[in-house]
């Protein structure tokens, strides 16, 4: 499980606004300051982000909680977000290719089958946005 504190920041309703600052696995390396992942991470140090949860703890703003969520989803999510549409473009690219179509004709079908790839990843994020599975949770307090 990937865990997160977070600061309760708002009530809505059942959901809580739970309030988590951006941060990379890369903070404590003594190499950060050199490599790509901790000059991202010092761009993004100063960015909150905001989430709404269900409340199941039922949490009180001025809070802190910790929230987690499976690996698993995580790793899952990414591919689909960047499997999907890589996998339309390279099919459109090859279908194309195959046919002895024009280099510009193979390029804008490429072009196309990206966009196609990323309507279907965002179909994809709208089906299973609610899903417990892709949802990370409120699992205890800190002290």
């Amino acid at each position: 499980m990937l865990q997160e504190k977070g600061l309760v920041i708002a009530l809505r309703g059942e959901n809580a606004v739970i309030q988590t600052k951006s941060k990379l696995a890369c903070s404590s390396c003594k190499v950060s300051t050199s490599c790509g992942n901790g000059i991202v991470e010092n761009y993004l140090s100063a960015k909150l982000f905001e989430s709404e949860l269900p409340n199941l703890l039922r949490a009180k703003v001025g809070q802190q909680v910790v929230i987690e969520i499976p690996k698993s989803s995580v790793t899952k999510a990414a591919i689909i977000v960047y499997f999907i549409p890589l996998l339309f473009m390279f099919i459109g690219m090859s279908v194309s290719h195959i046919n002895n179509f024009a280099e510009q004709i193979i390029i804008f079908v490429s072009l196309l089958s990206l966009i196609i790839g990323l309507v279907v990843t965002k179909y994809y994020n709208r089906r299973w946005l609610k899903s417990e599975l892709y949802s990370p949770r409120i699992v205890s307090f800190i002290d």
